[in-house]
């Protein structure tokens, strides 16, 4: 897929009101680099994903 740099700003964007919303600056990060927290796994899914498409963009 193929997004122009106008395209990927707003999908940062995007991602970063998703992160700012559900406040998943609180997580940690594990010995690989990825978001762990055994008591809300799904917020730290979600973290890593938001993560991945970050560095895609």
């Amino acid at each position: 897929m193929y997004f122009n740099e106008k395209e990927k700003s707003v999908i940062s964007e995007a991602l970063q009101l998703l992160w700012d919303e559900r406040d998943l600056d609180y997580l940690s990060l594990d010995d690989n680099g990825k978001y762990c927290d055994s008591d809300y796994p799904a917020d730290a899914d979600l973290a890593n994903t938001i993560n991945r498409l970050w560095n895609y963009f």
